[in-house]
Protein backbone atom coordinates (compact mmCIF):
# COMPACT_ATOMS: atom_id res chain seq x y z
CA UNK A 1 0.00 0.00 0.00
CA UNK A 2 2.27 2.82 1.20
CA UNK A 3 5.46 3.38 3.09
CA UNK A 4 5.46 4.58 6.68
CA UNK A 5 7.44 7.62 5.54
CA UNK A 6 4.77 8.58 2.99
CA UNK A 7 2.79 11.75 2.95
CA UNK A 8 -0.31 10.23 4.52
CA UNK A 9 -2.47 10.25 1.40
CA UNK A 10 -3.76 6.77 2.26
CA UNK A 11 -4.91 8.00 5.65
CA UNK A 12 -6.64 10.98 4.07
CA UNK A 13 -8.40 8.73 1.55
CA UNK A 14 -9.57 6.41 4.36
CA UNK A 15 -10.92 9.39 6.32
CA UNK A 16 -12.76 10.72 3.27
CA UNK A 17 -14.26 7.28 2.60
CA UNK A 18 -15.33 7.03 6.26
CA UNK A 19 -17.03 10.42 5.91
CA UNK A 20 -18.84 9.37 2.73
CA UNK A 21 -19.90 6.11 4.38
CA UNK A 22 -21.14 7.97 7.46
CA UNK A 23 -23.23 10.35 5.35
CA UNK A 24 -24.65 7.44 3.32
CA UNK A 25 -25.52 5.58 6.54
CA UNK A 26 -27.18 8.68 7.99
CA UNK A 27 -29.26 9.20 4.84
CA UNK A 28 -30.22 5.49 4.86
CA UNK A 29 -31.35 5.72 8.48
CA UNK A 30 -33.38 8.88 7.91
CA UNK A 31 -34.97 7.28 4.85
CA UNK A 32 -35.80 4.14 6.88
CA UNK A 33 -37.28 6.16 9.74
CA UNK A 34 -39.49 8.10 7.33
CA UNK A 35 -40.63 4.86 5.68
CA UNK A 36 -41.35 3.29 9.07
CA UNK A 37 -43.45 6.27 10.10
CA UNK A 38 -45.31 6.24 6.76
CA UNK A 39 -46.03 2.51 7.15
CA UNK A 40 -47.42 3.13 10.61
CA UNK A 41 -49.50 6.16 9.68
CA UNK A 42 -50.89 4.53 6.52
CA UNK A 43 -51.75 1.04 7.81
CA UNK A 44 -51.56 1.44 11.60
CA UNK A 45 -48.83 -1.23 11.44
CA UNK A 46 -47.75 -1.75 15.05
CA UNK A 47 -44.53 -3.49 13.98
CA UNK A 48 -43.46 -0.44 12.00
CA UNK A 49 -44.15 1.76 15.02
CA UNK A 50 -42.12 -0.57 17.24
CA UNK A 51 -39.23 -0.53 14.74
CA UNK A 52 -39.47 3.27 14.59
CA UNK A 53 -39.30 3.69 18.37
CA UNK A 54 -36.51 1.15 18.85
CA UNK A 55 -34.55 2.69 15.95
CA UNK A 56 -34.68 6.15 17.50
CA UNK A 57 -33.61 4.76 20.88
CA UNK A 58 -30.94 2.64 19.16
CA UNK A 59 -29.39 5.67 17.50
CA UNK A 60 -28.55 7.06 20.93
CA UNK A 61 -27.57 3.76 22.56
CA UNK A 62 -25.44 1.95 20.00
CA UNK A 63 -24.38 4.60 17.55
CA UNK A 64 -26.95 3.51 14.93
CA UNK A 65 -25.89 -0.14 14.57
CA UNK A 66 -29.19 -1.37 16.03
CA UNK A 67 -31.05 1.07 13.79
CA UNK A 68 -29.27 -0.18 10.68
CA UNK A 69 -30.11 -3.78 11.52
CA UNK A 70 -33.75 -2.88 12.23
CA UNK A 71 -33.94 -0.97 8.93
CA UNK A 72 -32.66 -4.06 7.10
CA UNK A 73 -35.29 -6.22 8.82
CA UNK A 74 -38.00 -3.63 8.11
CA UNK A 75 -37.14 -3.46 4.42
CA UNK A 76 -36.67 -7.24 3.97
CA UNK A 77 -40.21 -8.01 2.79
CA UNK A 78 -41.11 -4.49 1.69
CA UNK A 79 -38.24 -3.32 -0.52
CA UNK A 80 -35.54 -5.91 -1.04
CA UNK A 81 -33.22 -3.46 -2.83
CA UNK A 82 -33.16 -1.13 0.19
CA UNK A 83 -32.48 -4.11 2.42
CA UNK A 84 -29.48 -5.12 0.33
CA UNK A 85 -28.32 -1.50 0.39
CA UNK A 86 -28.25 -1.64 4.21
CA UNK A 87 -26.33 -4.92 4.15
CA UNK A 88 -23.88 -3.32 1.73
CA UNK A 89 -23.39 -0.36 4.10
CA UNK A 90 -22.57 -2.68 6.99
CA UNK A 91 -20.16 -4.77 4.89
CA UNK A 92 -18.52 -1.62 3.49
CA UNK A 93 -18.01 -0.24 7.00
CA UNK A 94 -16.40 -3.50 8.17
CA UNK A 95 -14.09 -3.63 5.14
CA UNK A 96 -13.18 0.06 5.48
CA UNK A 97 -12.42 -0.42 9.18
CA UNK A 98 -10.07 -3.31 8.41
CA UNK A 99 -8.32 -1.25 5.72
CA UNK A 100 -8.08 1.69 8.15
CA UNK A 101 -6.44 -0.53 10.77
CA UNK A 102 -3.94 -1.75 8.18
CA UNK A 103 -3.12 1.86 7.21
CA UNK A 104 -2.64 2.81 10.88
CA UNK A 105 -0.32 -0.16 11.41
CA UNK A 106 1.70 0.82 8.35
CA UNK A 107 2.17 4.32 9.78
CA UNK A 108 3.57 2.78 12.94
CA UNK A 109 0.56 3.52 15.13
CA UNK A 110 1.11 1.24 18.12
CA UNK A 111 -0.70 1.84 21.39
CA UNK A 112 1.17 -1.04 23.01
CA UNK A 113 4.46 0.84 22.75
CA UNK A 114 4.59 2.52 26.15
CA UNK A 115 8.29 3.37 25.88
CA UNK A 116 7.65 6.41 23.68
CA UNK A 117 4.87 7.83 25.82
CA UNK A 118 5.69 10.80 28.00
CA UNK A 119 3.58 10.54 31.13
CA UNK A 120 5.06 13.72 32.63
CA UNK A 121 3.50 15.90 29.96
CA UNK A 122 0.08 17.15 31.09
CA UNK A 123 -1.95 16.65 27.91
CA UNK A 124 -5.15 18.52 28.66
CA UNK A 125 -4.36 19.60 32.22
CA UNK A 126 -2.50 22.85 31.68
CA UNK A 127 -4.82 24.70 34.05
CA UNK A 128 -4.10 22.50 37.07
CA UNK A 129 -1.08 22.67 39.36
CA UNK A 130 -0.06 19.24 40.52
Amino acid sequence: MMESSGSGIGLIIILILFGILAIAGFVYLIMALIDMWKAYSRNQDQTALLFFIISIIGIFISGSLISLILAIVFYWNRARRKSWMGIGLIIASIVLTIIGIIVFIQFGYDMNNFENMNFDDPMMDQDYDY
